[in-house]
């Protein structure tokens, strides 16, 4: 190029035996070798070169990058992440909240993240890192992985004694996420609902996952044996068993506390405490 451009170049005289050449607005095509020639006497010169390296922060390729997407179990899953930069930057992906990557290590140095056929546990959101010696610039990409409910026991088996309260749990894990219209209750496949000794709650929580309590108000002799628990979504539907076993002694509730009809309730820790005062009075 030629340093006599004025809207380009400035050559500054910062003492008698320096100058310098100063470029205006660095774009990339400025990336080259530039010569100094200084006269020092009769076709005589003195000659240095400089290099120069023009280096931009990375930027993520909009266009060539992905964006969240809903999946379903089995589907083919590839993350790409394309980032431009000079130097041209390193890409890298994790997966937040502190998890695993699918393919193992909790980081993945390439521009493509490959995870084969969707389970339910590669859902979440990955981040991809482009970075270079002027800087980096990341890319949040969530995937939804929709499967059918997968039916979870929160105890079993569970024990009571006769004319005491009982809470039988389970739990469900599934997207979309099973509504209260979507989960049920039964017993020797005669369906359970709200009313008389029975009270059915829908409990909503969180990762996907949802419970459904069933509390028997009075155990009778005919509540014993086995309850099944169903759920399902657009995906398909899951359930499994809870066993209702006679015990010789009253057991807690869902909440700790032993209830029986027409008695007060006592938690757990009232037992406690009560027991500890008989004992200090018999010393």
């Amino acid at each position: 190029p030629d340093s006599k451009d004025p809207f380009k170049y400035q050559i500054d005289v910062p003492s008698a035996l320096q100058w310098r050449l100063k470029i205006q607005n660095v774009q990339l095509t400025d990336e080259m070798k530039y010569y100094c020639r200084v006269p020092i006497g009769v076709q005589k010169y003195a000659k240095d070169v400089r290099t120069l390296k023009v280096v931009t922060a990375p930027q993520i390729a909009d266009l060539e990058t992905d964006s969240d997407m809903t999946v379903k179990v089995g589907d083919p899953v590839s993350l790409k992440c394309n980032a431009t930069g000079r130097p041209f930057p390193i890409v890298k992906w994790e997966k937040l909240a502190g998890g695993l990557l699918p393919t193992g290590g909790r980081e993945h140095r390439d521009y493509v993240l490959d995870l084969g056929k969707a389970k339910p546990e590669y859902r979440g959101s990955y981040k991809c890192t482009a970075q270079n010696e002027k800087g980096k610039a990341s890319r949040v990409v969530s995937v939804v992985v929709q499967f059918k409910p997968i039916a979870r026991a929160v105890q079993n088996p569970v024990q009571q004694k006769v004319g005491y309260r009982k809470d039988l749990m389970c739990e469900f894990e599934g997207y979309p996420i099973p509504s209260s219209q979507q989960v049920a209750w039964s017993k020797n496949g005669q369906p359970i609902t709200t009313g008389g000794n029975y009270e059915t709650t829908y409990i909503e929580g969180a990762s996907d996952k949802v419970r459904i309590k069933l509390t028997i108000k009075s155990v009778t002799n005919a509540d014993f044996g086995y309850y099944q628990c169903m759920g399902s979504n657009a995906e398909g539907s899951g359930s499994t068993q809870i066993e209702l076993q006679s015990s010789n002694v009253p057991t807690p509730d869902s909440t700790g506390q032993i209830n029986g009809a027409g008695m007060l309730t006592f938690s757990m820790i009232t037992i406690m405490m009560l027991l500890s005062v008989c004992f200090l009075h018999k010393f």
